[in-house]
């Protein structure tokens, strides 16, 4: 007896696929990555060299969860139940609130609210049919979970030392495992299990489905989350400028920081794809797209993180929050050199106007306290700004094909 023939998705209406946009569910969903982003946040006011590891463990693994519930809802549609995105957001919620305890020798709760938000996204793709993940493994494997569950009994810094070792996992299940074999595997199985219970007893043969996100749909929700990322960091300039006198100097910088926002802004939405800088759609794999997007915005939220401090400071910054400020931009300079190489063929010509944004970035970091805060955050506005001006296009790129952007 043979498996039954799997039921590709990627096959249903297009139309009907393409016009899928976020729903209200989802938007209320992603609310919880403010209060994520804003956690991570104070962990990077005057950062340390160890504080900056610790953002870097930490926020991937909040993308990470978030992105288990994002997929399944780019995959159903309405069909995603309310009930499970709630309890999702629950569980996000008790992830973000436990930051803090994180800095104090504590992060039990978070460990544990990590790993049951990875295993309750997973469950949600158990149902009558065996569905595979074709575009997200993440979504479904959680063998990246073992080492945080081995750290409950082990403490810093050998805790964090497995944290890392659990992303590095994850990451290597997105390079290696591969859709295809993953269903041609399930298949195999359900076959296998039908030719043992053949002589037994008859049975209602298992589906199995292969699952394909939605694109159109899943750019919007990417996109929509650097929108909540860039508003952290506009909620953080804000406020540290309506608690700190107006002097020119506040008022400079505050300006500057402003500025440098609207550049990552009209970069990552008017001038790419999914939030990602100088991306063109259908360029890159899926999964890639995503890793992009979840560097892109780790970055960004560094840089709000900083203009916050840069604000209030009044021009005192401590050399922590430069090299927070210049390192986040040189790093983000690098997400916009691999749009471009996306964009077009890669000369030699793409890398040289790339090289100066890094290097005066850095540059920057090293002269210290001989260059007022002010001036400094304008001329890292000017790096990213400059690519506005001369990037590979200055108009809003064309919506794929049957979606419109949504309404103001």
């Amino acid at each position: 007896m043979s498996a039954p023939v799997p039921a590709d998705r990627s096959a249903a209406d297009d139309s009907e696929r393409a016009e899928q946009r976020a729903t209200w569910t989802e938007l209320f969903f992603d609310l919880v990555v403010v209060a994520g982003v804003a956690q991570l946040a104070h962990l990077l006011h005057d950062p340390s060299p160890d504080d900056v590891a610790l953002y870097a463990l930490l926020y991937p693994a909040l993308w990470i969860a978030w992105t288990g519930f994002t997929v399944r809802g780019s995959v159903e549609g309405e069909r995603a139940a309310v009930p499970a995105m709630l309890v999702g957001m629950l569980g996000m919620a008790v992830l973000a609130s436990s930051v803090a305890d994180i800095r104090d020798g504590s992060g039990t709760v978070f460990i544990l609210a990590y790993v049951a938000l990875r295993w309750f996204a997973g469950h949600l793709w158990q149902g009558g049919a065996i569905t595979i993940a074709m575009d997200w493994p993440l979504a479904q494997l959680g063998i990246g979970t073992t080492p945080w569950l081995i750290s409950l009994w082990v403490d810093a810094p050998a805790r964090y030392g497995l944290w890392a070792l659990g992303l590095v996992l994850d990451f290597l299940i997105l390079f290696t495992v591969s859709g295809t074999r993953t269903l041609g595997a399930a298949t195999r199985r359900v076959d296998r299990l039908l030719r043992r219970r053949a002589d037994r007893e008859r049975t209602p043969a298992p589906s199995v489905e292969a699952a394909y996100t939605n694109t159109p749909h899943l750019a919007e929700r990417l996109g929509l989350y650097v929108i909540i990322v860039l508003g952290e960091g506009v909620s953080q300039v804000v406020s540290a400028a309506s608690d700190t006198t107006r002097d020119p100097g506040t008022l400079g910088t505050a300006l500057g920081a402003f500025a440098l926002l609207v550049g990552v802004w009209s970069l990552s939405l008017l001038q790419g794809f999914a939030g990602i800088p100088h991306l063109r759609a259908g360029v890159l794999p899926l999964r890639r797209t995503m890793l992009l997007h979840g560097v892109s915005t780790g970055l960004v939220g560094a840089l709000a993180a900083g203009l916050g401090v840069a604000v209030a400071a009044r021009g005192a910054v401590p050399s922590g929050n430069r090299w927070l400020l210049c390192g986040a931009v040189a790093a983000w300079e690098c997400v916009v050199l691999i749009g471009d190489l996306t964009a077009g063929r890669p000369s030699m010509g793409t890398f040289v106007r790339a090289l100066p944004g890094p290097a005066v970035a850095l540059g920057l970091s090293a002269l210290g306290d001989r260059i007022g805060i002010a001036v400094l955050v304008w001329v890292l506005a000017a790096i990213v700004i400059r690519h506005v001006l001369s990037g590979p296009s200055r108009r809003l790129p064309a919506a794929p094909a049957g979606h419109h952007p949504p309404s103001p």
